[in-house]
């Protein structure tokens, strides 16, 4: 029933428009008054629409042209509703162009009978369109000689005074809109038949909504010019608004497009009249005196009118207190979107729910869908699509005017700084993750390796599993700064693609690649080094330029002054650090001389004292300022090799066993021992002690805790102590005989940590001077400089270059002191990545030399708490490449004994007053 009764008011409400008794704008009100419940029959339909003589004359009107309302169309399959809102879909555009139905001769030849009759202005010709009242005819304008487009009534329009005076509205309002961008409106008059008409210039009917839907005219029109064709389209609106007429009916099709550049606002038949509009209309009256045209006007205008999905919210929600000129801007807001992506911002399966997104849903943002869309225009497009109209752009002109300024670049560029400089902000919630991660992960990590360095690697899981679990979160930790870097670096690269220059952008990310730049340096990846000093170089607004080439600024003094000072700097040759490119600087004192930076070795030379070697890692734009103490042969004394005080880069090696914590730290001036503690030396000090204890002399000899290697060194037939042969065995006893008095030089082995101070107190009265082992950070200076290199000689390993378990063919063995020249270290001392382990005097951070050497000694077996932790250092013959790295530790009790264990001895060194 309800169908059939939807086909009856589809067919009575379009014979009322045939025949002029209503607006085709009013069809839309009516489909919505039926689809919502707001008429039970087609009758209650048209009250207040049409007069009762016109409402019961339509049913007779449609048996007369052969049509029954129930049969008008065939049944669709769409729904109901769908079928009811079809009256928008019937509406025809009454612009000149469009071409006109099989009827439209009968039209046109009425028309032309009409105009014509009397000897009258216009010759008609084609016809060019028709709407739901009215038709529009080329004609030619016998007085003034110009082709323009006539637009009459159909016949029989004319009857209805309220379709009359809503024409003549219709003319008199486009006439008085004197714009570019309107078409303009020539004449208005009657005919000799009473028809009125209106004639106005010829447009060719190509419409913006040809051009977006025609894929080869839209490579016609680029953006660029589109936008140039909307701010044209902007400037005609605002002109109407300010006059006060509000259009309406904004949408592609009405936007018509000439042959030479012509931009048209056209089919303002939709058009109301705003509050204290510039505009007049024409006012009729009807028979009954009443002011018919005003008041039909004014009811057909505040009525829901438009083209779904163009009606602005207000509109659709009838809030006439809010409804004005910016429910035009909504329209062109939809029309913009629709330039920007060819797509419709609510776009729907039917028009119900077109009108409820248009309420209801946001658009996505035009560069979700084109990436390309400039920011500027998306901005204009969202606010001029803001369901609040106090959202929207206040004017048609702030639209225009917005729209030009991204046709002048000016404002588009302005817009992508906003946003680069957004992005920049959001980059430095990232930026600070990243550095507190990095304190994070170092943290863990030290945690870690506190908690295993005493876990041996034969130990159960159990006691290894907390330190694991700490190093599981440190890499978690790592992946997560590594994430947080990526994000900075992200949201840095898209700032500067809207802003190429945007110094906030630059400086982050050079900020970024230089502190991976340094990490890499402090690593010694010279590759990675070099690659981020060069994106530091690409993006630096000036912080870094300086730096990266600048030159080390160096000043030397030497107590006492006058020292000649030659420059070496290290060059790498077959993985080794090489002194190379001699440079005489002058003598001491010598103030800021320039260098390149890197690592050098300064050799400084004076009368009557011991040449100096001051290694010394230059850094970029910094000014080194060296104090260097001389010393006499005698005060460094033989066999002792001096590191000058200063400050030097300890620990930080990752691949080396338990290293300390990367730290530049000072140490004073001390001499140590070039090589470790021979056999020949250590016997020496066993037979000073046979003459006053043999039992505590057997107790330091050389032996192994559990009796299985026995002593290496016994009281000769002579009295005296000396190596076993059996020390050295197989191959390695023909490369080293001891008939040639190898044994004696080699390093002495099996000693514990307490035999080693009970050495030092002999060397110390027998020499007069104090001698001991040394600390932790003289030994690990001795053996890298100053420069924080992996190894005595270099970065890189190789078995040949120190003693260790894969030097030899071999069966790997203890071998004299020296025997590898290439294991020596920036100050000239030997053997300190391989040969023997080294005792040390303190344990870095926890027990200093003065609070080890005051511990009682226990015995191996004495029971109760274990023997305290001691520190040895060096890898040894037995070692791996890992264990040979000059920041690796490894922990041993202190009574521990090994084949591989032995130490060296060093000498504070100190210069005394008026020296």
């Amino acid at each position: 029933m309800k169908l059939a009764q939807t086909r009856e008011a589809r067919a009575l409400a379009v014979a009322a428009v045939a025949r002029g008794l209503i607006e085709p704008n009013a069809l839309w009100d009516m489909a919505c008054r039926w689809t919502l419940g707001g008429a039970s029959t087609p009758q209650e339909l048209f009250e207040g629409i049409l007069t009762p003589e016109q409402l019961a004359a339509l049913p007779e009107l449609l048996a007369q042209e052969g049509r029954s309302p129930p049969a008008a169309r065939a049944p669709s399959p769409q729904s109901e509703d769908q079928d009811a809102l079809r009256f928008d879909t019937q509406r025809e555009i009454d612009l000149p162009g469009e071409d006109v139905g099989a009827d439209f001769p009968t039209l046109a030849t009425s028309a032309t009978r009409a105009v014509n009759s009397g000897g009258t202005r216009y010759e008609v010709g084609e016809a060019l369109g028709a709407g739901g009242a009215g038709k529009v005819v080329k004609a030619r304008d016998r007085e003034i000689g110009r082709v323009v487009a006539l637009k009459t009534l159909k016949p029989g329009a004319e009857e209805d005074s309220a379709v009359g005076n809503r024409f003549r509205t219709e003319a008199r309002i486009t006439a008085q809109l004197e714009h570019p961008n309107i078409i303009p409106v020539y004449d208005l008059g009657t005919l000799p038949n009473g028809q009125p008409y209106y004639s106005m210039r010829v447009v060719k009917r190509q419409s913006l909504q040809n051009v977006l839907t025609n894929p080869e005219l839209r490579r016609q029109w680029p953006l660029v010019r589109l936008i140039g064709a909307f701010v044209q389209i902007s400037r005609a609106l605002a002109y109407a608004h300010r006059r006060g007429v509000a259009h309406r009916d904004i949408k592609p099709e009405n936007v018509l497009l000439g042959d030479y550049g012509e931009v048209y606002l056209g089919d303002w038949g939709n058009a109301k009249l705003l509050a204290r509009a510039e505009v007049s209309e024409p006012i009729s009256v009807d028979p009954s005196g009443q002011d018919f045209g005003r008041r039909r006007h004014e009811a057909i205008a505040s009525a829901l009118s438009g083209t779904p999905g163009y009606i602005a919210p207000e509109q659709i929600r009838g809030d006439h207190a809010r409804i004005d000129h910016r429910a035009d801007i909504f329209a062109l807001g939809v029309v913009l979107y629709e330039i920007l992506t060819g797509e419709h911002p609510f776009d729907a399966p039917t028009v119900l729910a077109v009108i409820l997104a248009t309420q209801t849903r946001d658009p996505r943002p035009p560069r979700s869908i084109a990436p390309s869309c400039p920011l500027l225009l998306e901005d204009l497009c969202l606010a001029m699509l803001a369901k609040d109209p106090d959202q929207r752009p206040p004017t048609a002109d702030r639209v225009a005017a917005e729209a030009e300024a991204f046709l002048e670049g000016a404002k588009e560029r302005m817009r992508r700084r906003e946003e680069a400089i957004k992005l920049c902000e959001l980059a430095k919630a990232p930026l600070e993750r990243d550095r507190r991660l990095d304190g994070e992960r170092e943290r863990l990590v030290e945690e870690a390796r506190r908690l295993l360095k005493d876990v041996k690697e034969y130990e159960a899981i159990e006691r290894k599993r907390a330190g694991w679990q700490l190093e599981d979160r440190a890499a978690g930790v790592e992946r997560e700064q590594a994430r947080a870097a990526a994000e900075a670096i992200d949201l840095y690269t898209k700032a500067l693609a809207y802003d190429p220059d945007l110094v906030e952008a630059r400086a982050g990310l050079a900020d970024l690649y230089w502190s991976r730049a340094v990490r890499a340096d402090q690593e010694h990846q010279h590759a990675a080094r070099i690659y981020h000093e060069a994106l530091v170089a690409e993006f630096d607004v000036g912080r870094y330029a300086a730096l990266l080439t600048a030159d080390s600024v160096l000043s030397f003094d030497s107590s006492p002054p006058g020292a000649s000072v030659v420059a070496y700097r290290y060059v790498e040759k077959d993985r080794i650090l090489v002194a190379s490119d001699e440079r005489a600087l002058g003598r001491t004192p010598l103030r800021e001389v320039h260098l390149k930076p890197g690592s050098y070795l300064f050799i400084l030379k004076r009368a009557g004292c011991r040449d100096v070697r001051y290694p010394l890692l230059l850094k970029r734009g910094t000014h080194h300022r060296v104090e260097v103490n001389l010393y006499t042969d005698a005060e460094i004394g033989e066999g002792f090799v001096y590191i000058p005080g200063g400050t030097f880069i300890a620990g930080g090696d990752a691949q080396a066993d338990d290293p300390l914590r990367r730290a530049e730290l000072h140490v004073p001036d001390v001499a140590i021992a070039k090589f470790p503690v021979t056999f020949r030396e250590y016997c020496e000090f066993l037979n000073e002690l046979e003459t006053r204890d043999l039992d505590l002399a057997l107790k330091r000899a050389p032996h192994g805790t559990r009796g299985s290697e026995g002593y290496v060194a016994r009281p000769a037939s002579s009295g005296g102590w000396e190596p076993l042969p059996s020390v050295v065995e197989g191959d390695a006893q023909k490369r080293f005989p001891a008939e040639e008095g190898h044994l004696w030089n080699l390093p002495v082995i099996l000693i514990d940590w307490f035999d080693a101070v009970a050495y030092c107190r002999f060397r110390s009265e027998r020499d007069g001077i104090e001698i001991r082992l040394p600390t932790e950070l003289e030994w690990e200076k001795a053996a890298r400089g100053t420069d924080g290199r992996f190894y005595p000689w270099g970065d890189h390993f190789d078995p040949t270059f120190c003693l260790m378990r894969s030097s030899r063919p071999f069966l790997a063995q203890p071998e004299p002191v020296g025997t590898f020249p290439i294991d020596t270290s920036p100050y000239g001392v030997r053997d300190m990545a391989g040969g023997v382990r080294e005792w040390v005097a303190d344990v870095n951070g926890e027990r200093s030399w003065a609070e080890t050497s005051g511990e009682l000694e226990s015995a191996a077996d004495a029971g109760g708490d274990a023997p305290p932790w001691r520190i040895a250092r060096s890898g040894s013959w037995a070692a791996d490449s890992q264990q040979c790295r000059s920041a690796s530790r490894t922990r041993f009790f202190g009574i521990a004994r090994a084949l591989n264990l032995s130490f060296r001895v060093a000498k504070p060194l100190s210069r005394g007053p008026g020296r």
